[in-house]
């Protein structure tokens, strides 16, 4: 499998939205698409933060819980977090 250099990539043509590119790269052979996956999979573990990484969730996890069980936090439903999620990215 080619290594994909990420530091040498353009940036995201603002002219393509990304339907396009997904249907784009969903054209590919199925060799390419996982190299594609892998790079952006690569991209992501590479911009968690130490709290976000996998080391660091089950840490998260374990104090989250203590915190509710605690009632030191209130909890969310489903519906709320992705109403707060979508007013976040501006699509409500």
């Amino acid at each position: 499998m080619t290594e994909i250099d990420h530091r040498q990539l353009t940036p995201y043509p603002e002219s393509m939205g990304t339907t396009e590119l997904v249907e784009q790269l969903l054209a590919l052979p199925i060799a390419e698409r996982v190299e594609v996956a892998q790079a952006l999979w690569h991209s992501i573990d590479e911009g968690l933060s130490s709290e976000q990484h996998p080391d660091g969730v089950i840490d998260t996890a374990s104090r989250r819980d203590a915190e509710l069980t605690s009632g030191a936090v209130a909890s969310r439903s489903h519906e709320e977090v992705m109403q707060a999620a979508r007013r976040a990215i501006g699509c409500e």
